[in-house]
């Protein structure tokens, strides 16, 4: 019997250690920002509807970009965005119908409906 509660508290001991210490490694080295700039434009001969995204990074992490479509039928969304210390911020401009001009939640949008 006490050779089976040793046992049981030596295996506690080792699962205490791996859910304390989850492994990983990296030793908590973060690497600096690297600027990139990244886009694609995509058009589906299909349907007809037209896709994009840019997007660039600057040496501070700061982000600034814009993606949005075009439908067969002519309806658009481009969303124009920063995301950096500050915050995301975006501008979304739509002619989506049931859409009005609002600014909820630091996002602005500007459509030339009302409701």
């Amino acid at each position: 019997m006490l050779a089976k509660l040793i046992f049981l508290a030596v295996i506690a001991c080792a699962m205490s250690q791996v859910l304390v210490y989850p492994g990983g490694g990296g030793g908590g080295y973060v690497e600096a920002p690297q600027p990139y700039h990244f886009s694609y434009d995509s058009v589906n001969p299909v349907e007809g509807a037209h896709h994009y995204h840019e997007e660039t990074s600057d040496a501070t992490n700061s982000r600034t970009g814009s993606y949005g479509y075009t439908d067969a039928n002519g309806i658009t969304r481009r969303v124009d965005y920063v995301a950096d210390a500050g915050g995301f911020r975006a501008t979304v401009t739509t002619n989506e119908p049931g859409t009005a001009a609002s600014a909820p939640a630091d996002v602005h949008f500007n459509s030339p409906y009302s409701h």
